[in-house]
Order: structure tokens, then sequence, then C-alpha cells
């Protein structure tokens, strides 16, 4: 193991999340956003009004390509064409994820992320651990996490396609939160204290891997460029989040080991094999 896989570990597993910067070529981000040009329509300026009337709201004008999880099954934004689909598997989300999630996980759900001046904080929250919406949880008292609940077995891996940090706002969170054995307080969560909370310099080309059990959330967008970000969401192979998945689009170029990443889900090793034998690479 060399010096920087060591370091990542220990600070992923330290802060519940990482930035690695380069991870995309300055083509591979210039032909991502041109495929989003493409797809996508301009968020419109009177964009404050029409989220009022939206079903989902901001989070209408928010999210894009979305796909399994709380949407339908589908392709989503992988759709948009292959550059999209190949990085399902990048080699340097890989390695986070099977620190993670072993040997076996697949991929949950996707969406995409945008966001223009203006545009207001999403709330904090995670989706396990102590702070999950359906622990019951006591606030101020150490939660006990019973064995039958997951914690650590989802995880997300979030491109940056522009460049976002401390400056321009975007995706915040709560480093050490993971392991969090409390409930986080309402006054965290309704921004009446917010010291804690980080937003992490993120530029373009640098993927951010987070836990799913890391508090995260988005802050206000304060550029004047368009904030934009495509993320992967993985669980270990044995877990789900909900009952839709994402689907290979049509006629998609797929590895073998891509066409396991869409796979249901299934024991580790009794059933879904291990993503990294010499066969699915």
């Amino acid at each position: 193991m060399d010096d920087q896989v060591e370091l990542n570990r220990y600070l992923y597993e330290l802060q519940g999340y990482l930035v690695i910067e380069d991870v995309l070529s300055p083509a591979q981000v210039e032909r991502l956003n041109e495929l989003l040009d493409e797809h996508l329509p301009p968020i419109p300026d009177d964009w404050r009004e029409r989220a009022k009337q939206a079903p989902r709201g901001i989070y209408d004008y928010y999210r894009f390509g979305v796909a399994g999880g709380s949407y339908a099954s589908g392709p989503g934004f992988l759709d948009f064409g292959q550059a999209f689909v190949d990085l399902i598997d990048h080699p340097r989300t890989m390695e986070i994820l099977r620190f993670q999630l072993g040997d076996a996980f697949r991929l949950d759900r996707i969406f995409g992320m945008r966001m223009r001046e203006g545009f207001p904080s999403g709330r904090l929250h995670s989706d396990y651990g102590a702070s999950e919406p359906f622990t019951g949880a006591e606030p101020g008292k150490l939660y006990k996490q019973p064995a039958y609940q997951a914690l650590h077995g989802f995880a997300v891996a979030a491109f940056n396609l522009t460049d976002a940090g401390p400056e321009t706002g975007g995706l915040c969170c709560i480093p050490g939160s993971h392991n969090a054995q409390i409930t986080l307080p309402k006054t965290i969560r309704d921004g009446t204290h917010t010291d804690v909370v980080i937003c992490p310099r993120a530029p373009a080309g640098s993927v951010t891997l987070f836990s799913e059990a890391t508090t995260h959330g988005t802050l206000a967008w304060k550029a004047n460029h368009e904030r934009r970000s495509i993320l992967y969401k993985y669980c270990a192979s044995q877990l789900t989040w909900s009952r839709t998945r994402v689907l290979p689009p049509e006629g998609a170029a797929l590895t073998d080991r891509q066409r396991l990443l869409f796979d249901e889900p299934a024991g580790a090793k009794w059933f879904f094999p291990s993503l990294f034998e010499a066969s699915t690479t």
C-alpha cells in the first residue's frame, strides 16, 4: 500500500468524507459539461416562483437525471452519454468504496445536482446512524445502534464538474458525524449553530466521497457560475435503499464489473461475487 492510499483511508475513516482532486482530466470535465448542456434546459430566471408550484419544490431544480431510490427505475443521467457510464467504476473511487463496502457492492441510486446563484441551503441530514429519521433516538442521549440497522453500508461518490467550496457553497457536512452516537441537535439542524458544519473545497475534476451516515447537506450557492455535481450512490451488495433500480442505458458499452454494479441485491460472496476478481475487472 502506498503512502497516499494509506493517508486517504485514514482521513476517510476519521472524517466520514474525502475530496480527491484531479480525478477527471480537464478534457473529461469539458465533455461531461457539454453533454449536460445538450440535455438540460437552462434554469429559468423566475425559478423562485416556479419552485413554489413544482411537485418537489426547489428539489425539482436542484436535481436532474435521477434514477432509483426515491425515484423511478431507469438509467437517469447515464442516458446522457457513455462518458457518464464510464464513471460508475472509476478506479480512484473504487479504491475508497472497497475500503468502506468490501469487495461486493452495487450501484443503488443516482442523481445530478445543479444550482445557480441565490439557490437556498438544503437541510442537514443523514440516512443512517443515530440521526437517521426513524431510529427514535432521544436528543442528548447515547444511542446504541441495533444490530439490524444499517450504518456504514452506503457510500456516495460525487464528481464535481464546476468549482465548489467555502466561497461558493454546495456540499457541506459535519466531519466525524458518521460515528456519532447522539442524534443531531435541533440547533445545528435549523442553522442557529453552524460552526461545526464545513463546506469542503472541491474543484472541478475532483470527487467527493462520503458515507451516507455522515451528516451532510447543501449550503446556499453564492457563485455566478452554475454548480454541477453528479452523484453515484453505492451500497453493500446485500442492501438496498428502495425497490427501484438504476438501469443501464440501452446500447451502453459495459465491462463485466460494470454489469455487476447494476445487479440485484444479494449476499456478498455467496450470490454476489467480488467486483475485484480478475474475471470482472
